[in-house]
């Protein structure tokens, strides 16, 4: 901020208010008309003022920031999350079905319903996600989704991929590389459903909209092929995964501060209903491994 000093304007003033007085009222016996003094005082005055300089001036950084602009978060106010699930004890058997009615389709189909590295033990489809009754501050690089599409195809009478998050900003669109009609049924809880049949190698795809945010992932089913299903969880916000081949994850630029999470996996529903984690700014919170009791994951009758 930077100020201007009155002091010389002021003395000047003074100055000619003074002579002004004594010329009046000195007893000296001049006479000196009112209307003689004035102009010279206005003149003095004017001298005395700095040019076109105002008493008080905030350079043009200062007024940006002191005018009410927003403030902008900086890059340390965000921070990532990540980690691995791992199967604590020994992997289950695949599930497959015994497929007697697509001969184009494989003989025999697995289910994916649980998918485990046999090198890692790593839990595969594993979703990681901020609820939509937790909605947090996003980043504004993630304001908006970058592809207005996100895309399910089927291949050998199985869904591609199984598990996958998508945002109300975008349209799901199911596709087919198999040589077969394929029946999609989404069965959501707040969007609306569809049921459509996707024709024999459907490269163009057939569109699910979607406008709200579901709180769990959406089965996706074929009538056609009941072994067939996938999930899918819509998210008005970026802040969502499901676990690689390596049961990994790794959440980017969320908010700083303590964050509600929730793990979800088709066979045992919730892993972890709710998991409240402290994202440290500018930092990767690294949960390591999460190891899930296999038991968890028996199969339901």
């Amino acid at each position: 901020m930077k100020f201007v000093s009155f002091s010389s304007r002021a003395t000047a003033v003074a100055g000619v208010a003074a002579l002004a007085v004594c010329s009046f009222g000195c007893g000296s016996g001049t006479s000196t008309s009112i209307s003689a003094v004035i102009p010279a005082v206005e003149a003095l005055a004017v001298a005395a003022q700095p040019a076109e300089e105002p008493v008080l001036l905030a350079s043009a950084a200062e007024s940006s920031t002191t005018e009410g602009a927003p403030p902008t978060k900086a890059a340390g106010d965000w921070g990532n999350l990540s980690g691995q699930f791992i199967l604590d004890g020994d992997i289950p058997a695949a599930d497959e079905v015994e497929n007697v009615k697509e001969p184009i389709c494989s003989k025999k189909v697995p289910t994916d319903e649980l998918v485990v590295n046999k090198n890692n033990k790593g839990i595969v489809n594993v979703f990681v996600y901020i609820p939509a009754l937790k909605k947090p501050k996003v980043h504004p690089d993630l304001a908006k989704s970058t592809e207005k599409e996100v895309v399910l195809d089927q291949k050998d009478c199985r869904f591609m991929p199984h598990g996958q998050v998508m945002r109300t900003d975008q349209i799901l669109m199911v596709k087919s590389m198999d040589n077969c009609n394929h029946n999609t049924r989404p069965n959501p809880i707040k969007n609306n459903p569809v049921n459509f049949t996707v024709p024999p190698v459907s490269r163009e795809g057939l569109p699910w909209k979607v406008t709200v945010a579901e709180n769990l992932p959406t089965q996706i089913k074929c009538d056609i092929h009941p072994w067939m299903s996938s999930y899918c969880l819509v998210l008005d916000h970026p802040y969502g995964v499901v676990t690689d081949k390596d049961g990994k994850f790794k959440i980017e630029k969320l908010p700083a501060g303590e964050l509600e999470f929730r793990y979800w996996h088709e066979r045992p529903g919730y892993v972890e209903k709710s998991v409240k984690i402290t994202i440290e700014a500018g930092k990767t919170k690294d949960l390591g491994t999460i190891k899930v009791p296999v038991v968890k994951f028996a199969k339901r009758s």
